[in-house]
């Protein structure tokens, strides 16, 4: 009967450590996850803004291109696993950019590319007559 007892509390304590393993081990993804998808907001929000700062500068009469201004922006911003396309657009009237990134994640949440499209109205100057 002892025998009986103390093999079962064994059994116990090993099932007890093992469940404790993995909560840990949930919640530590869990975290991870949360800490993921707010940096990917927060660099969604810095590739949204460098864009408008770039295509408000390329709309101003005559203004050459920002391609190499919002590359710049970009690499200063973005963390060094992040990776970016830009392309940019140009419609009659309308000036601007998309960006296509990948941003590092952590834990369960699996790689999406952010699409970004900024368009803005490109200004001219009155011809004199």
């Amino acid at each position: 009967m002892k025998r009986l007892i103390a093999s079962s509390l064994s059994d116990a304590s090993g099932n007890a450590v093992l469940g404790a393993i993995a909560n840990i081990t949930y919640s530590t993804l869990l975290t991870l996850s949360v800490l993921s998808l707010s940096l990917s907001a927060y660099n969604t929000l810095l590739i949204r803004d460098a864009a408008i700062e770039a295509a408000a500068r390329a709309a101003l009469p005559q203004a050459p291109s920002q391609l190499p201004y919002l590359r710049r922006l970009l690499d200063d911003r973005l963390p060094m696993l992040a990776r970016y396309e830009i392309q940019p657009l140009a419609l009659s009237g309308l000036i601007g950019y998309r960006v296509s990134a990948l941003n590092p994640v952590l834990g369960l949440i699996q790689t999406q590319t952010i699409q970004t499209e900024v368009l803005v109205a490109k200004e001219e100057l009155p011809s004199s007559r």
